[in-house]
């Protein structure tokens, strides 16, 4: 079990395979969301909006939408099943309206998400004033459906990829254990209003009672995990952009790391890094910081202007050496620059190198031992400096060569 937080949050990464669980009935009384009013829950209105199903389905190992409705009884929860994603959103009301600068980028960011929403749900009012429930269970499920197209063209992979074989034993051919991503199961978000209801959650399906946001893979269904209540640090998550920049970061961390299944993750920086790019394509104000372990409780810098300060970081050597950062293990161990490293190394890659990223990332993920044993620290830190080879025609030296000087030439002009 591996711990993670946002800048004021901890986050749990956890990889447990969940054999059971323990149904608590919640004390209080079972609230309702009702119909939703834009599609009126019709199949046809539903396929329009590349909706499967408002439920109920299967969410988890042992466990549905109505046992979590069941279990944590006040929350009104509203269900969506998307094309990638199986998604519980419980989020209340919430003005469109914002005072400076951060405010009026997410007013003028949301009015967007409402148009595109409104090309396959007519009957959003022109003019909104009020996110309602519904709109925002509509509007977390157009960014994760969003995100997952980014994620899938930085991969250079589409759906009808994913479909070849699952065979591990073969490692040019396999592309996971399902269509997702490689994932058997959808991936799985559940957005809550109380962080007693998410210790509830957690501890009835996963194993340990967490209050805090929690990623989370679940090897009997074969999906990712990654839930959170609007009480997040103080409820920073009642504020929209920085709930939105944590999903990002979270649900991309969770993609990549499926990606041609779960057998084992990305290094450290790798996938840090590419969550923080995904989240600071929303907001670059609330980034997320890695735990250690789950009593981790230090203080970690809100500072978030990190394009003014890389370049300097790089010319007077304050990053590590590529070669070492690279080996790692845990980005729980990290502080500030080595998150800003993770992040504007692979921002380079991804934007300088996309090609060779997707296939840097490919051959991260082939299988090792064909699924029959886990790799070994050493087997992964091989693995890793192999893959940048054949990948980029380099070695890990020549690829932080070109990273500064690509970051201290453009940025530093």
């Amino acid at each position: 079990m591996v711990t993670a937080c946002p800048v004021f949050a901890r986050l749990l990464v956890s990889c447990l395979l969940v054999f059971g669980c323990v149904i608590a009935q919640s004390e209080t009384t079972r609230q309702r969301a009702g119909v939703d009013p834009y599609t009126n829950g019709d199949e046809a209105e539903l396929k329009k909006a590349g909706y499967v199903s408002y439920g109920p389905f299967e969410f988890g190992t042992n466990h549905t939408t109505t046992t979590i409705e069941e279990l944590l009884g006040a929350e009104p929860l509203i269900w969506i099943e998307t094309a990638h994603f199986k998604i519980g959103c419980a989020l209340p009301e919430l003005k469109l309206r914002g005072a400076g600068a951060s405010g009026k980028e997410w007013v003028k960011r949301t009015k967007a998400e409402l148009d595109e929403l409104r090309e396959v749900m007519p009957k959003i009012k022109k003019r909104v004033k009020t996110l309602d429930p519904w709109l925002r269970a509509h509007l977390i499920a157009l960014r994760l459906e969003k995100l997952y197209a980014e994620v899938q063209a930085n991969l250079g992979r589409d759906d009808a990829w994913f479909e070849g074989s699952h065979d591990p034993s073969d490692a040019e051919t396999f592309t996971g254990k399902g269509p997702y991503m490689g994932m058997r199961g959808k991936f799985t978000v559940l957005l809550l209003q109380k962080a007693s209801s998410h210790a509830r959650y957690t501890r009835a399906h996963q194993g340990r009672e967490m209050e805090a946001p929690t990623r989370f893979c679940d090897f009997g269904t074969g999906s990712m995990y990654w839930g959170a209540s609007e009480e997040t640090a103080e409820g920073l998550f009642k504020n929209d952009m920085a709930l939105q920049s944590h999903l990002a970061f979270n649900v991309a961390h969770n993609l990549y790391s499926g990606y041609r299944s779960f057998a084992h993750g990305l290094p450290a920086w790798v996938g840090t890094g590419l969550a923080h790019y995904h989240s600071r394509l929303v907001s670059p104000r609330y980034p997320t910081f890695d735990q250690d372990h789950g009593d981790d409780k230090r203080t970690r810098s809100a500072f978030w202007e990190w394009d003014k300060i890389c370049v300097g970081l790089a010319k007077y050597g304050a990053f590590k050496p590529l070669s070492e950062f690279a080996m790692l293990e845990s980005a729980g161990k990290y502080d500030i620059e080595n998150h800003m490293q993770a992040w504007c190394t692979m921002e380079f890659l991804l934007t300088q190198h996309p090609k060779e990223t997707a296939r840097f990332l490919h051959l991260l993920k082939d299988p090792f031992h064909e699924h029959r044993a886990v790799p070994t620290q050493d087997e992964l830190n091989a693995r890793q400096q192999k893959a940048l080879q054949d990948a980029f025609g380099q070695d890990v030296d020549a690829v932080e060569a070109a990273w500064k000087e690509h970051l201290t030439g453009k940025r530093g002009r």
